[in-house]
């Protein structure tokens, strides 16, 4: 059963207000994510990565079924795969997530991303941050795409891997590739930060003003 209205905080989108209450029912959250993909999330980065991948399904899925369904299948598992599917779940009524569970994904993810010496910059945003982790609760992370071509590829490679893992356990993972420190700013000032990788404190700098943990 949908869910009339949010379940625990509002669910943003780009539309006006009068229309904002009406999509924040479980269907609707779902079918925007599926359509948009959390685009505005992206940086510059990312968002090419995305579009060149669902191009090259489409691609191989074209030969077979032609052109209209290829793209919506691409598209369909472009998102399946590295979308944000039990993030948005969590906004449905009958949804139930595990805080200890959350708390053991954030553990192991910090020491996994503190194991790749050629990541630079990686921060945990909110809930994830300061520990308040609860049921309906999501795992937000920002990576920074490390400069050129192997570094981009490598991130949203990385990006695939953890959404796709995450997408099999049951866990909502929030997490994008920014192109810079600077771009982390636009995350709510009100949000706790923590610094799971910084080798050369530029995060540290970029985010001064912001409330730091950890």
């Amino acid at each position: 059963m949908n869910s009339p209205g949010p379940i625990y905080k509002l669910k943003l989108f780009p539309v006006p207000r009068p229309l904002l209450g009406r999509l924040q029912s479980c269907a609707a959250i779902l079918a925007v994510n599926w359509l948009l993909q959390g685009m505005r999330g992206m940086g510059r980065g990312e968002l090419t990565f995305r579009l060149l991948l669902e191009a090259v399904l489409a691609a191989g899925i074209a030969a077979i079924t032609g052109w209209p369904a290829a793209l919506v299948l691409a598209h369909s598992m472009s998102w399946t795969l590295n979308g944000q599917i039990w993030v948005c779940v969590r906004y449905c009524r009958l949804y139930r997530g595990a805080a200890d569970r959350l708390h053991d994904a954030v553990a192991e993810l910090a020491v996994g991303l503190r194991q790749l010496a050629w990541l630079h910059e990686a921060a945990l945003i909110g809930s994830a941050a300061d520990g308040r982790l609860g049921e309906r609760s999501d795992i937000d992370l920002r990576l920074v795409t490390p400069p050129g071509l192997v570094g981009w590829l490598r991130v949203n490679l990385l990006l695939l891997r953890l959404r796709t893992r995450a997408l099999l356990r049951g866990l909502p993972l929030d997490a994008y590739a920014a192109d810079r420190p600077e771009d982390l700013r636009r995350v709510d000032p009100a949000d706790a930060v923590r610094l799971l990788v910084d080798r050369d404190g530029r995060l540290r700098r970029a985010l001064a003003d912001r409330r730091l943990v950890g």
